[in-house]
C-alpha cells in the first residue's frame, strides 16, 4: 500500500501548520530559525569512523550528524574496504578521525595506518550523559521522542529530528527509557519535545512543550514543510525499510542521512520495493516538489528491484530488458535524474559520497582516458569515440585516447589510476577475459567511470570501480549495440562538459537525446529505418550507479577551444547557433564525420548504402518561459521536418529538440505556438 503523506502534507499546509505544529505556533520563523541552531563546531578537517554499530544506531548517528550541521565526514570501519579508507585519508588529510562506537579489531595502530592524528574511541548511547551523543548536543532547546518500530516510521523521525536540529530518543519501552528522556528534561533547556505515535516513556504528558506527532503521515508533512521553508524541493530519496532481511543489503539506514544532505524527500516503499513509479507520480501532485529533478535509489537490486520489459529488438538476444523504475514507456521523454547507491560494503557508499571532497584541490590537471574499439573490429564506434576524445580535450581535460591495436592491457593499467574520466568502449570479453580490468587492483582517483560495453553493469564488473576509488559507474546490464552505446556516451560526455550537468542530469539528456533520434530517424526514413529499437534499447538499459547529483569537476578550456553549438530562448524563438569552426575530420574503417563542439552524432542517416559520412547533428534540452495552463507546445520553422524531432516533458516544462542542419544552416530558428 502507498502511504498517503502527501494527503497529510496537503491538509497540513492547508491549516497552515499554526495550530499542529510548534516550531512555527506563535513565534516568528526567524526568531525559530535562530533557537534551533546547533552548538558552534570547528572548522577542522574532521572524519568520523563509525565502528561496530547497530542499524538503529547507524539511523540515530547519522540524523545526529545531520542535525548538528557538522562538516565532518562520515565513513564506516570495514576490513573488506579498508586499504579504500586508508587510501582516502591519505589524501584527505583530515586534523582528526574520530572512532565512534565499538571496534573489535582495536585501534591502536590507527594514527599510522590512517596517516592522521586519531582521537580516543566515543560511544554512541543516545539519551545518556556521555559519549559523543552528549558532545554533538550539549544544550538542545528541541527533543524528539519516537517509538523503535515499525522501522519506516523511525526512518521518517530521523529526518524530523534532523531537519529541526534536535536530539532523536529511540523509545523501546523499557524502564531506562523513561529514565533518559526524564534526564534530558531536566539537564537540557528543552521547550519543545516531539511525540511521535505512541512512546511509552512519555506517558500521557499533555503539557504545552509536548507536541504530539500521530503517524508517519504526519511526520513526513512536518518535515517537509521544515525543509520547504528555502524552496521548493529539487531530489527524492527512495529506499525500501524492509531491506534489512537477508540479502537486502540494509542500505536504507543512510536514507534519512542522505535526505538531509540533499534537503531531499525520503520515500518509503512497499516490502517488495517495487512501487517506485508510483510514490514517485505523488509526489508529482504536490507543489513543493513537482519540481523535483533526481532521483536516488538508496538499495541493492534486491531491495529496490529493476523493471523488466520486452526488447524492442526482438531477433536480439536477450528477450527482456532490464531497466532502472522511472524509465518512460513509447515516445514519453525521461523525466527524473536516476542514480543508484548500494554496494555490498556501506563503507563504500560513504566514501562514494566523501570523495568528491577531494575535487576542491586537485593534485594537477583534470585527466581523461578514452580507450575504444581494441581489437580493431568496430570501426563505427571508433568513429563516435574520436569525436568523443576531442571533446573531453576540448573542454579542458588532458586526454588520452587509445584505439584498436593502440589500446593494450598494459598502458591501460598503468593509466588508469590518474584519471578523473574513464571511457571504455569496446566488447565485454575483451574488458573483463582478456584485459581482466574488474581484477586490477591499484586505487583510483576519485573519478567517474562510463562501461560501454554489453553487459558491464554487473556486480562482479563495476563494483570493483566503486571499492578501488570511483564516485560512479554508468553501465549497461543488457546488450547492446556498440554503435548506439557510441551516441549516448558522446552525447553524455557532452552534457557533463558543455551543459555542465550533474552525472545523472547528464544521463538523462543523453536518453532523450536517444529518444529524439530514434523518432527523427521514424521521421526520416520511416519502414526503412533498420533496427529500430536499438536506440531505444541503448537509453533504456544504460544505468547509473552513483548519486546523480553529483556533480563531475570540469577544468576551464584549452586558449585554443572550439566555440560550441549554443541555443537560446528569446520568448517563444528556439535558435541554435551553429559555430563556424568544427573538429577535424574523424576516420576509422569505411565511415567518416566532421562535427562541431557539443554536436551530437547517430547512426547513418541515408538510404544509400554506399555512403559511409555520419552527418552532424544539434540537440538542446531548453526551458520555455510563461507556459500556459494545459497548452503543449508545437514548432514552425524553415527546416523541413523531416530534418528535426521534438517532444515535451510537461512535467518539468522542458522542451527536447533534435535536428539535423543543412549544410547551408548558420542557425536553427524554430517560433513556439501553443495548441
Amino acid at each position: 500500500m502507498i502511504r498517503n503523506w502527501t494527503k497529510a502534507l496537503c491538509l497540513v499546509l492547508v491549516a497552515g501548520l499554526a495550530a499542529s505544529l510548534p516550531f512555527v505556533k506563535g513565534r516568528p520563523p526567524e526568531e525559530v530559525a535562530h533557537r534551533a541552531s546547533p552548538a558552534p563546531v570547528n572548522s577542522e578537517k574532521v572524519v568520523f569512523l563509525a565502528g561496530n554499530l547497530t542499524d538503529e544506531d547507524r539511523i540515530t548517528f547519522t540524523s545526529a550528524l545531520a542535525a548538528t550541521d557538522h562538516p565532518g565526514l562520515l565513513l564506516f570501519d570495514s576490513h573488506e574496504s579498508e586499504t579504500p579508507t586508508e587510501n582516502f585519508l591519505k589524501e584527505f588529510k583530515p586534523s582528526r578521525v574520530i572512532p565512534v562506537g565499538s571496534f573489535p579489531r582495536g585501534v591502536p595502530d590507527w594514527d599510522e595506518r590512517l596517516h592522521c592524528k586519531t582521537s580516543p574511541a566515543q560511544s554512541w548511547q543516545p539519551g545518556k550523559a556521555e559519549g559523543l551523543w552528549q558532545t554533538l548536543f550539549p544544550r538542545p532547546n528541541r527533543l524528539v521522542v519516537c517509538p523503535a518500530e515499525p522501522r519506516s516510521l523511525l526512518l521518517q523521525v530521523a529526518c524530523l529530528a534532523g531537519a529541526v536540529k534536535a536530539p532523536l530518543l529511540v523509545d523501546h519501552g523499557r524502564p531506562e527509557d523513561a529514565a533518559d528522556l526524564e534526564r534530558c528534561l531536566k539537564d537540557w533547556p528543552i521547550q519543545d519535545v516531539y511525540v511521535v505515535g505512541r512512546a511509552a516513556s512519555v506517558g500521557d504528558r499533555s503539557s504545552p512543550r509536548f507536541h504530539h506527532l500521530k503517524d508517519e503521515e504526519a511526520v513526513t508533512a512536518a518535515y517537509l514543510h521544515q525543509i520547504g521553508r528555502v524552496g521548493l524541493v529539487k531530489t527524492l530519496v527512495v529506499a525500501n525499510p524492509d531491506d534489512i532481511r537477508p540479502g537486502r543489503g540494509g542500505m536504507s539506514a543512510l536514507a534519512p542521512w542522505i535526505a538531509l544532505k540533499k534537503r531531499a524527500c525520503l520515500l518509503l516503499t512497499s516490502p517488495g520495493g517495487d512501487n517506485v513509479e508510483a510514490l514517485v507520480q505523488q509526489t508529482a501532485e504536490q507543489p513543493l516538489l513537482n519540481s523535483a529533478s533526481s532521483v536516488i535509489l538508496v538499495g541493492n537490486l534486491q531491495a529496490i528491484p529493476m523493471q523488466r520489459r520486452p526488447n524492442p529488438m526482438p531477433e536480439g538476444r536477450d528477450r527482456n530488458i532490464d531497466m532502472e523504475p522511472l524509465t518512460p514507456h513509447g515516445k514519453e521523454p525521461y523525466s527524473y535524474a536516476v542514480g543508484r547507491l548500494f554496494h555490498e560494503d556501506i563503507n563504500v557508499i560513504t566514501l562514494m559520497l566523501a570523495r568528491p571532497s577531494l575535487w576542491k584541490n586537485p593534485a594537477g590537471p583534470l585527466k581523461a582516458l578514452v580507450v575504444s574499439n581494441p581489437g580493431g573490429s568496430l570501426p563505427l564506434l571508433e568513429t563516435f569515440s574520436r569525436n568523443t576524445a576531442r571533446e573531453l580535450a576540448n573542454a579542458g581535460f588532458d586526454t588520452t585516447a587509445l584505439f584498436g591495436h593502440e589500446a593494450r592491457r598494459a598502458a591501460i593499467r598503468k593509466l588508469l589510476p590518474k584519471q578523473t574520466v574513464f571511457l571504455w568502449e569496446g566488447h565485454h570479453s575483451t574488458l573483463v577475459r582478456e584485459f581482466e580490468v574488474p581484477e586490477w587492483t591499484e586505487p583510483l582517483l576519485p573519478s567517474l567511470i562510463f562501461l560501454q560495453s554489453c553487459l558491464a553493469l554487473s556486480e562482479n564488473e563495476a563494483a570493483p570501480f566503486l571499492r578501488r576509488g570511483a564516485c560512479g559507474v554508468i553501465g549497461s546490464s543488457s546488450r547492446t549495440y556498440s554503435a548506439s552505446g557510441g551516441a549516448l556516451a558522446l552525447a553524455y560526455c557532452d552534457a557533463l562538459l558543455y551543459e555542465h550537468l550533474s552525472a545523472g542530469e547528464s544521463l538523462r539528456h543523453a536518453k532523450n537525446y536517444m529518444l529524439a533520434f530514434a523518432l527523427l530517424k521514424e521521421k526520416r526514413l520511416g519502414a526503412q529505418a533498420k533496427l529500430g529499437g536499438a536506440t531505444i534499447r541503448s537509453a533504456w538499459s544504460f544505468t547509473l550507479w552513483g548519486d546523480p547529483t553529483l556533480q563531475l569537476p570540469v577544468p576551464p578550456p584549452p586558449p585554443d577551444a572550439l566555440p560550441r553549438v549554443r541555443h537560446q530562448v528569446e520568448g517563444n524563438v528556439i535558435r541554435i547557433v551553429l559555430p563556424e569552426s568544427a573538429h577535424a575530420k574523424a576516420t576509422s574503417g569505411r565511415y567518416q564525420t566532421q562535427m562541431w563542439a557539443n554536436a551530437r552524432l547517430g547512426g547513418l542517416l541515408t538510404a544509400k548504402a554506399d555512403e559511409r559520412e555520419l552527418r552532424p547533428l544539434v540537440f538542446a534540452e531548453f526551458h520555455l518561459p510563461q507556459v500556459p495552463h494545459g497548452k503543449t507546445p508545437h514548432l514552425h520553422g524553415r527546416l523541413p521536418g523531416k530534418n528535426w524531432a521534438f517532444c515535451w516533458d510537461d512535467r518539468r516544462q522542458c522542451g527536447i529538440l533534435l535536428a539535423a542542419p543543412r549544410t547551408q544552416d548558420h542557425e536553427v530558428r524554430f517560433h513556439v505556438k501553443w495548441d
